[in-house]
């Protein structure tokens, strides 16, 4: 305030303006203001423009990324369900395979065992007969001994053999009846 009133004082008037300088300044403001926007306001919007072309293409390819993301992993979930049916697939295989070869390896056991219980009765038939025949031979030998004791002589071979003979059928008529 003291400055305007040693203005006022001097008798300056406050509202008074000097037409050289107000003409200078604006002047100078224009040149300034032709000079940036010829070579430097260009310049600037240049600057701009490309940085919003930059942005705009890096926002393409990030779209262009996400699609190309979305693809790959609609590709590797279409991969995974194809690789879960034909694991599952295979292992139905696998189970089928087994199952089969189990009902196999069973068969093979029950013919297996079949076989042997033949074998088996055919062996007990055949030792059955070879006991009933030395039991036969013994109890005709023994008979003979003890008909020879009784008769007090000795019965030749060909008696003997004849008298075998016919214990063994009367033996197996006794035995079949």
């Amino acid at each position: 305030m003291q400055t305007l009133l040693l203005a006022a004082d001097a008798g300056a008037n406050p509202v008074n303006v000097e037409w050289l300088t107000l003409v200078t300044t604006i002047v100078i403001f224009l040149l300034f203001f032709a000079v940036a926007a010829v070579f430097i306001w260009p310049k600037i919007l240049a600057g701009l423009d490309e940085r919003e072309q930059k942005i705009c293409q890096e926002i393409e390819r990030a779209e262009a990324a996400r699609a190309e993301a979305a693809e790959a992993l609609r590709k590797q979930e279409d991969a995974l369900r194809l690789a879960r049916v034909e694991a599952n697939e295979m292992i139905a295989k696998a189970r089928s395979a087994a199952e089969d070869h189990a009902r196999d390896m069973r068969t093979q056991a029950e013919e297996e065992l079949n076989s042997l219980r033949a074998q088996a009765h055919r062996e007990i038939d055949t030792a059955r007969e070879a006991a009933v025949k030395d039991l036969t031979a013994h109890a005709a030998s023994l008979s003979t001994a003890i008909a020879g004791r009784i008769l007090r002589r000795e019965i030749n071979d060909g008696d003997q053999r004849d008298l075998i003979d016919q214990s063994l059928k009367e033996f197996a008529s006794a035995h079949d009846g």
